[in-house]
């Protein structure tokens, strides 16, 4: 009975140990890795409208978790999303289209705003408006560079 009583001692006292070095293990190694390339884009809308999203796609990589473009970006406000390379040497190209809605000039209810992104895993970024309404509105650009990119970009009345 004493040999019994002391084998379960050692298994409770050994489970308790394990159960520690696991939970240390696991709370010392949280993942921090970064994708080979990335691309934020911080947009900044000043188009006098409410921007509606109505297509997005990656034509590489993936989205950075919870970090898809948002469905509206309210006139006088800022939005940021990402992607990411996900892969053996690829990068992350983008495109984004808005429409607008709600605008304080009706003429410009109903018009596009696409900007595209390309961070590839060789060769230079690349950043577009293609497709945006030149008629109505500009965009100014900056940054953009290196692997793990912030392009700031901003839409406003033409």
């Amino acid at each position: 009975m004493r040999t019994s009583a002391r084998v379960a001692a050692l298994a409770a006292v050994t489970a308790i140990g394990l159960g520690t070095i696991a939970t240390g293990t696991a709370q010392a190694a949280p993942a921090t890795t970064q994708a080979a390339r990335s691309t934020t884009v911080h947009l900044h809308n000043g188009t006098g409208c409410t921007l509606y999203r109505a297509d997005y796609s990656l034509a590489h990589g993936i989205w950075t978790q919870a970090q898809e473009p948002p469905q509206t970006v309210g006139n006088g406000w800022g939005a940021v999303f990402q992607s990411e390379s996900n892969g053996f040497m690829t990068g992350t190209e983008g495109t984004v289209t808005f429409r607008t809605y709600d605008c304080e000039e009706g003429w410009r209810n109903g018009r596009a705003v696409v900007l595209h992104w390309a961070n590839p895993y060789a060769g230079s970024n690349s950043y577009d408006e293609a497709g945006t309404d030149l008629g109505a509105f500009r965009t100014t650009r900056d940054g953009g560079t290196g692997n793990n990119a912030d392009v700031y970009w901003g839409v406003w009345k033409n």
